[in-house]
């Protein structure tokens, strides 16, 4: 069976292409309100499959109402979940296929395109380092739940004449879980392109695989993102001349080059995990060098975010530790 007959149409694409940590204040990332509108009952500040297909035919809201997104009391906290069903649907003119069920933060119409308006979205001006959240995957029967694959994606815009450039992103493949399991999702930034974000885009399917299964269910409750908010980066000049290495490290132990700034190598630094939590924090160094080491050895193996704060702005690193 081939990919689901509406499954984020240019989905593909988008996978292609000093502030203490704490949660960002978006509305409804738990999923507990709800409201009936066009028919149908959604999450307030979420759009579903019936909203995007909708704006992908160039039909009024209201026009569809699959019931591939419902609201759910088998929740992991709260009163409700998001359940989101990949079902067979019928479009008049079309043709009838299965269709993943579609969970998108924002309020705001306009279908998938890949350099284009992108669809939905909700004002964030920080640089969050993750999102986290609760799921099961579940299907009809165990063979098709293993089969089939969910997805959850987050990406940030910034808006230039009219036109949303993807500046932040991750995405997670989401597999068989018959209970309620919890998953971070590291957000990492482009390097050439310094603006701060205007906008942050969610997005969860519940079919992304070759063989989209009727009957796969997603549910997704307590969304959070959180992390490190740089108010102001510096631009890809200054970002440019800064190297580290080696990265990845295997030992933990990394070497901040700069000799054409040695004030660069040399100002405050922080260090973040993925959680956003400061596990490093050193003042600037007295005299300034055009190298210094930077001894991470004691901290476990994954993803950190180094910032130095110059004068120029924030620059910032993913560190590896493997």
């Amino acid at each position: 069976m081939k990919k689901g007959f509406y499954t984020c149409l240019a989905l593909a694409g988008l996978l292609l292409g000093t502030a203490a940590a704490k949660a960002q204040t978006i509305p409804n990332l738990n999923l507990e309100t709800w409201a009936t509108r066009n028919g149908a009952e959604a999450p307030t500040n979420w759009q579903t499959t019936d909203d995007d297909l909708a704006a992908q035919a160039g039909a009024p809201l209201g026009t569809f109402n699959f019931g591939t997104v419902t609201k759910s009391t088998d929740k992991h906290g709260g009163t409700y979940a998001a359940k989101l069903t990949t079902s067979t649907i019928t479009i008049p003119g079309i043709g009838s296929g299965p269709a993943s069920g579609e969970l998108i933060l924002g309020t705001k119409p306009g279908g998938y395109t890949y350099a284009g308006t992108s669809v939905g979205g909700l004002p964030l001006a920080a640089f969050p380092t993750q999102m986290q959240f609760f799921y099961k995957l579940t299907s009809t029967t165990a063979a098709a739940a293993t089969a089939d694959s969910a997805l959850a994606l987050v990406y940030l815009t910034k808006t230039k004449n009219g036109v949303p450039a993807i500046i932040g992103r991750g995405y997670q493949y989401l597999t068989a879980a018959s209970s309620y399991t919890a998953q971070t999702v590291p957000i990492t930034y482009s390097l050439t392109n310094t603006a701060t974000p205007d906008s942050i885009h969610i997005v969860f399917n519940s079919g992304t695989a070759d063989n989209t299964t009727i009957g796969t269910a997603l549910f997704i409750d307590d969304v959070t993102v959180a992390g490190v908010n740089l108010a102001i980066r510096a631009d890809a000049d200054v970002q440019a001349q800064l190297s580290v290495s080696p990265n990845p490290s295997t030992g933990g132990r990394f070497q901040l080059n700069a000799p054409e700034a040695p004030a660069l190598a040399s100002a405050p630094l922080t260090v973040s995990d993925m959680l956003g939590r400061t596990v490093v924090q050193q003042p600037g160094l007295a005299v300034p060098s055009p190298t210094r080491e930077l001894d991470l050895s004691s901290l476990p193996t994954g993803l950190y975010l180094l910032r130095l704060d110059t004068k120029q702005g924030a620059v910032v690193r993913q560190l590896t530790i493997k």
